[in-house]
This record gives C-alpha cells, sequence and structure tokens, in this order.
C-alpha cells in the first residue's frame, strides 16, 4: 500500500550503512581509482586508491532528533576530541542555476559530511555547508530550476541547495522504516525528487512544492539496496537497481507493482550502480563487472552492452546521439544510433577513471547580445528597437526581400519568417577523477582536454576501529571510509596521525609490531613501530580477495605473537570465511579456506594451544539460515574444529576474551555468555534483546579492577564476574572499547575519542607496582 505523510519523523537508527566507500592502500606514486565509492587522498605520492562501493560498514548510534539536544559531559568523561582529518570528495555534480551559471558540487566525507560549492567560472569556492546527520552523501541531482537535491546517509536525511537564491536547507528523514538509513541514490523528474535506500531497500518521492512524501516500500523482500534510480515523469515511468543479488524493475503508467526486466545472464551480478535513461534507452551500469547494459525502453530487451571502467556513462550529449565514458583510462564515445565506439585519443591521470561525467553548456551570444557589442552598427540597434516584436531574440533576422543592406525591413514589411535550424551547441564535457576533487574538462570541438585541482576543505572523520598498544601507552584509532591511524599517547595527550592508510576491520599490537586487516580486498598488513611509519612500513602481507575474501573481521595473536591469526567475511563466489596464520618469523602463510561454511569469522582468541572463534551469519551478501557458531581447536589440527553448544541463538559471535581465571567471554548478538570447558555449562546474561550489524555490534574486556566492561549498541556496561551482575554506566554514544595502563576506558562515538577514568583502577595499579 503506498502511503503519503508531511511530516518529517525522528527515527532511531538501529542498522548499518551499507555504501559505496573509497578505501586506501600504501603504494609508491600510483594513484587508483576502481569503482567508486569510498574515498582517499593521496599524500605526498606514496598512496594507492582503491574504491569499491556497496559494502562498507557504518555504526549507527543515537536517534535523530528533532531539536539537537545539549552535549552533557557525565563525571569521569572526557572528550578528547577528533583524531582523523581528510578531505576526501566522494561524490560531485555539475550544474548551472536560472542564469546559466555553473556550479560544482562536492560532497566531503566526514562525521559531519559537508557539501562545497565551487564557482566552475573562477574555480573559487563560494559556500561550505555542514550536513547534519551525514556522514556521505551518493544522490545528487538537480531540479528544472537548478537546485539542487543531495541525500544523505545515517539518517535519511535530505538536503537542497537552491544556487539561485544561495539558500541551503535540511528537510530531514524521508523514509519511515529505521532500518532504511542511508539514501544510496536520487533522481529528480519533474516536481518528484525520487529516493533509494539502504538497508530497507525501499523507495519513496518527495513532492518538492508540497513537501508531501509517497512511500513505495520495500521494492523486494530480502533486497537491502535501492542502488539506482531514473524516472520520467510526463511518461510516469520509474526504473530502479536492486541488490544484492541485483535485479532491475520498471513501475510502468497506471501500475502499483515494479515488474522485474534483467535477464538471467546477469542476476550474479550485485546491482547496477548508475541508471541513465534517454528517450529510446536506459542503461545500466553493472557491479561488480565492468559492463554497460543497453535496453530499449518499450520492449526492455537488451540491444547491446560494452566494458567500461568508469563508475557511470554520461546522460546524452547535447549535439549528438552519443554517450561518453571512460576504459582503461582513455575517454570514448558511443554512438547509440550506430553502436559504434570512438576513442577520442585523450587520457585521464594515470590510473584514474571518470567518477562523474556532467555537460556543461557554452552559450553562443545570441542577437541581441552580438548588437549590443557592436557600437558601431547603430542602424542595426535601431532597427532591433524598432522591430523588436517581430525578431525573435536568439535566431538569425527574418527574410524580407527588402533590398535594404543586411536585410533591415522597412516600416510597412511584411515579415515572414522561415524555419530555424538550431545552431549546434558548443559544450564541454566534466567529471570528477579521484577523491581529492580533480577535474577534467574535455572540449569536444577542438580536442583539447585541461584539468582542474581545489584545495577542498577538510572534514573529521567519523572513527571506526580501536585498539591499544600491548603496553597500555598508546591508543590506535582508525576512520570510517577514509581511512587514516590516528594514535593517542595516553601519558602526554600527544596526537599522531598517518594518513596513508585504507579503512581498517581489525587491529592488534604485540611486540611493538600492529597486525592490520585493511579493506578493500582483505589484505593484512604489518606496522613495525620501531621503523618510521613511510613507504613499505605498512607492510603487506597477503591480499586474501584471491581467496574470494573481503574483509579481514578478526584478527589474534598466538603463543605470544610467534604467529598471528586471522580471520576473513568472504565476498562472493565462496562458501565461508578463510582462517589463516601468519608466521612472524618465516612470514609464511597458513590457509584454511572456507572454514565454516557460508558463514563469517568475526572474532577470535586463543587459550594455551586451544584458538577459539565466532562466526556471523552473514557471508556472500547473503544470510545463513543456521545461527552463527561457537568454535574451538587444537593449533596443531585446525581443521580438526569443534562447536560449543550456546543456549540460544545468535546471528553473529563477536569480541572473544579470555580472562585471568582462564575462561572465555565473548558476546553473541545481544547476550553475554562465559565457557570455561565442554564439562561445565555456558552461562549467559541477556542485555539486550534487539542488535544490529553484520559482524560487530559489541566489544569486551577484562580490566584491572577485575570486572568485565563492554559496550553493545552504543551502550557501557559493566559485568560482575561471579554472579553476571550487570551495571549500566552510559545508555549512548560508545562505540568500540579499550583500555590503557591506568585501566581507564577509550571509545570513540563519532569523529571523537572519549576517554572514562575509573579512580580505583589506578589503586589497584599503583598497588600492583608496589
Amino acid at each position: 500500500m503506498i502511503k503519503i505523510y508531511k511530516s518529517m519523523v525522528c527515527i532511531m537508527l538501529v542498522a548499518p550503512i551499507s555504501s559505496t566507500v573509497y578505501a586506501e592502500e600504501l603504494k609508491a606514486t600510483e594513484v587508483k581509482i576502481e569503482n567508486v565509492v569510498e574515498v582517499e587522498k593521496v599524500e605526498n605520492s606514496v598512496e594507492e586508491i582503491i574504491e569499491v562501493e556497496g559494502d562498507s560498514e557504518e555504526w549507527l548510534e543515537d536517534a535523530v532528533e528533532a531539536e539537537p539536544e545539549e552535549e552533557v559531559i557525565l563525571e569521569g568523561y572526557e572528550n578528547l576530541g577528533s583524531l582523523i582529518f581528510k578531505s576526501s570528495a566522494v561524490s560531485s555534480k555539475i550544474a548551472a542555476n536560472e542564469k546559466g551559471e555553473y556550479f560544482i558540487y562536492y560532497i566531503m566525507h566526514g562525521s559531519p559530511a559537508a557539501l562545497v560549492v565551487v564557482s566552475y567560472a573562477t574555480k573559487e569556492i563560494l559556500h561550505t555547508f555542514t550536513l547534519e546527520d551525514s556522514k556521505s552523501a551518493w544522490g545528487l541531482d538537480v531540479d528544472e530550476n537548478g537546485k539542487l537535491w543531495v541525500g544523505g546517509s545515517v539518517s535519511s536525511t535530505l538536503y537542497s541547495y537552491d544556487p539561485n537564491s544561495e539558500e541551503f536547507e535540511k528537510h530531514g528523514a524521508i523514509f519511515s522504516n529505521k532500518s532504511d538509513t542511508s539514501i544510496q541514490d536520487l533522481i529528480v523528474s519533474g516536481n518528484k525528487v525520487y529516493a533509494g535506500s539502504a538497508y530497507g531497500g525501499s523507495l519513496v518521492a518527495f513532492d518538492t512544492e508540497t513537501k508531501e512524501i509517497e512511500e513505495f516500500g520495500q521494492i523486494r523482500k530480502r533486497r537491502e539496496f535501492v542502488k539506482a534510480i531514473v524516472a520520467d515523469e510526463e511518461k510516469d515511468e520509474i526504473y530502479v537497481s536492486i541488490g544484492s543479488p541485483m535485479d532491475l524493475l520498471v513501475k510502468k503508467p497506471k501500475t502499483k507493482n515494479f515488474t522485474s526486466f534483467l535477464p538471467s545472464k546477469y542476476m550474479s551480478e550485485k546491482y547496477a550502480q548508475d541508471l541513465v535513461l534517454t528517450e529510446d534507452y536506459i542503461i545500466a551500469r553493472l557491479h561488480p563487472s565492468n559492463l554497460a547494459v543497453i535496453f530499449d525502453r518499450k520492449t526492455l530487451k537488451v540491444v547491446d552492452e560494452f566494458e567500461l571502467n568508469s563508475k557511470t556513462v554520461s546522460v546524452l550529449s547535447p549535439n549528438e546521439d552519443a554517450l561518453y565514458y571512460t576504459k582503461a583510462q582513455q575517454l570514448i564515445k558511443y554512438d547509440l544510433e550506430t553502436k559504434e565506439h570512438t576513442e577520442l585519443g585523450v587520457y585521464l591521470p594515470k590510473g584514474t577513471e571518470a567518477i562523474s561525467l556532467d555537460f556543461i553548456i557554452k552559450e553562443t551570444p545570441t542577437l541581441e547580445q552580438e548588437i549590443q557589442d557592436n557600437s558601431k552598427d547603430k542602424i542595426l540597434k535601431g532597427a532591433l528597437d524598432a522591430f523588436g516584436k517581430e525578431i525573435r531574440i536568439g535566431s538569425t533576422l527574418p527574410v524580407t526581400g527588402h533590398p535594404i543592406d543586411k536585410g533591415i525591413p522597412s516600416e510597412g514589411d511584411v515579415v515572414i519568417e522561415e524555419p530555424i535550424e538550431e545552431e549546434p551547441k558548443e559544450f564541454v564535457l566534466s567529471g570528477m577523477v579521484d577523491n581529492l576533487g580533480q577535474h577534467f574538462e574535455y572540449n569536444p570541438q577542438t580536442g583539447e582536454m585541461t584539468y582542474h585541482q581545489f584545495e577542498l576543505p577538510e572534514q573529521p572523520v567519523e572513527l571506526y576501529t580501536l585498539a591499544s598498544s600491548s603496553d597500555g601507552k598508546k591508543i590506535f584509532a582508525n576512520g570510517y571510509m577514509s581511512g587514516g591511524l590516528g594514535v593517542y599517547d595516553v601519558q602526554t595527550g600527544n596526537k599522531e596521525l598517518y594518513r596513508n592508510i585504507s579503512q581498517i576491520e581489525s587491529m592488534f599490537d604485540i611486540n611493538n609490531k600492529l597486525y592490520i586487516g585493511a579493506y578493500p580486498l582483505a589484505r593484512l598488513l604489518v606496522y613495525d613501530r620501531e621503523k618510521e611509519w613511510s613507504t613499505g612500513n605498512p607492510k603487506e602481507v597477503i591480499r586474501m580477495n584471491q581467496y574470494g575474501q573481503e574483509r579481514t573481521t578478526a584478527v589474534a595473536p598466538y603463543n605470544k605473537g610467534k604467529e598471528i591469526i586471522f580471520g576473513t567475511l568472504p565476498d562472493t563466489s565462496v562458501g565461508g570465511g578463510a582462517l589463516a596464520f601468519y608466521d612472524t618469523t618465516t612470514e609464511k602463510m597458513e590457509i584454511y579456506e572456507n572454514y565454516i561454511y557460508n558463514q563469517s569469522i568475526v572474532s577470535l582468541v586463543s587459550r594455551g594451544t586451544q584458538v577459539f572463534g565466532g562466526t556471523s551469519i552473514h557471508a556472500n551478501q547473503q544470510v545463513n539460515p543456521r545461527g552463527a557458531r561457537l568454535f574451538y581447536f587444537n593449533r596443531s589440527t585446525p581443521e580438526d574444529k569443534k562447536y560449543i553448544h550456546l543456549p540460544f541463538s545468535a546471528s553473529m559471535v563477536t569480541s572473544l576474551i579470555v580472562d585471568k581465571d582462564n575462561k572465555v567471554w565473548g558476546m553473541a548478538d545481544g547476550k553475554l555468555f562465559v565457557y570455561t570447558d565442554e564439562w561445565t555449562d555456558v552461562k549467559t546474561v541477556e542485555l539486550l534483546p534487539l542488535i544490529s550489524g553484520r559482524f560487530r555490534n559489541a566489544q569486551i574486556l577484562e580490566n584491572v579492577d577485575g570486572f568485565i566492561y563492554g559496550s553493545v549498541e552504543g551502550k557501557l556496561f559493566k559485568v560482575t564476574k561471579d554472579t553476571l551482575k550487570v551495571e549500566w554506566l552510559k545508555d549512548k554514544g560508545v562505540y568500540g572499547l579499550e583500555k590503557d595502563l591506568n585501566g581507564n576506558l577509550y571509545y570513540y562515538d563519532g569523529s571523537n575519542l572519549w576517554k572514562y577514568t575509573i579512580e580505583q583502577n589506578r589503586k589497584v595499579k599503583e598497588n600492583e607496582k608496589r
């Protein structure tokens, strides 16, 4: 049923965001962008940017309030501020206002994100607007008046910027389903803004005049993304790409339902990351394959397909029945009528591809403008003044047959207008090629290619993964999407920032080395902290994507760090996550593929010769109907694993630790459990009935005061070990959890690192030293 409502509601955010995320890895002198969505900045030419669309997690916390609450800092809590800053452009669009003045619009990733407005003519930054309640935004489109509409993440917030009045406006959340936390795409057609979401996979239409919202609901069951949208308000047609796996659907005039038209040969794709509409065709840019598929709008049959590397194809060229795209860094024109591809012989910077493609129309002077500029032509100007009503401004002069020079009609003459052929429009093609905001400009009339670089403002980056050094003197923090490694010195309060590293899924410090599971490509990195951070340090050990893995979601030491154990989350094409052992002396890898069938390994810990692990039911973009598993094995026989029965069902088993009494503690969804051995029952206590996420939502640790501390769904708690009595310390804003050498706790909330001082821990620590 379609519902219409007017009010913008505040929603509780309980599901992780998926998105299109840029990530970056260390590699000298080369910049590389593959599909687009996550961003990174090149520093001193020592990095490689790898961009991956669609799967990066965004861990959500508070409700979006109608009025921002004044921050109240409780006793014992201290905001240490932001650790990571980055200038990372995640998306871009070029469009004109009503006067024909063009602007470049950038979305800067951050916590919060920002909209940057640049004058195309002067290349000056005109405005920077904060996108409250959003950390990224991928949906950008303009209406017929040149007004920009922006779809945000975290709370499905809609924004707009009017370049005619220079007014920025926040319209609030436009999805009522609490699972719809991120606007993945939006398109404007007529007076409707159509927006698609993740994770609820819903579609809405926002009326720009009445502000009413029409809800179409979830397009297909068990499909989390509405990844791309195009609409034709005049023909009453809406096309959507959903996933994962992919489907393409259309809603035709006077129908209520969406109908699939995706051929079976493309059903293994995740989704179409972009859709482009022309009068006769719809073009789908598939992901993860590098294919553009062209469908006939009338028959919905495939008429052509071709390979490309750009994130999208352009809209229809102003003068030609043609589209533009890039492949192997070269700009190529595709003729829709002949289906021919023309290599234009101009190239983007090494290792890059087009992220966006927009046309800029260069207006030719009208007759009125030409006359105003020609001060010598007094007679012609006078004739224009006299016969302005009969001469169509912007066209050539009418033919009258009068013998007067220049075709000037005399009084009484009959003006006979002949059909005027529209002059070809002069235009340039422009687009963003990297997350630095670099734009190319190609002039098809001259064949020239130029580039423009901007100093875009840095934004504070939301933190994503925390770790502490083995001596408790350093806290390490990584940034969501934009990466970077921030280091906080517990004793001095000093902060350091290492920029050239991507998003980190897991990390562990032992023996002065930080072992890192980096995203994308499930890379294993080793940072030797006794050496300078530079090219080659961190050192890449292996890329587990060759085994079908996407994220390294668990890391733990074995035998005092002589080996490091990794667990992974698979992408597509394999059954389950891999279990890997890295020998820190020989630097050799021992890998066990598909270790738990069709599940991911998301937590690991060792106890003597035993290794314990926990899984998530999320793998291969699917949900395993069987519950998450808690398992263990002896290091000498990893293939001989045994399962520990938990007295409840769970979707993931996270954050395993071994306490000083040699007991194994863990979180399974919203439940805390403790396991001693196979002859002892598993003890549990429920903390929360519902949880969010796919592979992490909780972190636990044992502190020097003898209590178990943890964070789950943004809440901080303390548990008495023998009775499992739970005490809640903070009810929101606590993500990740680490401790320092004094037993004080560290966590993050958005881009800020926080400290919770536990005074009794200082006394315990002092007594231990005596």
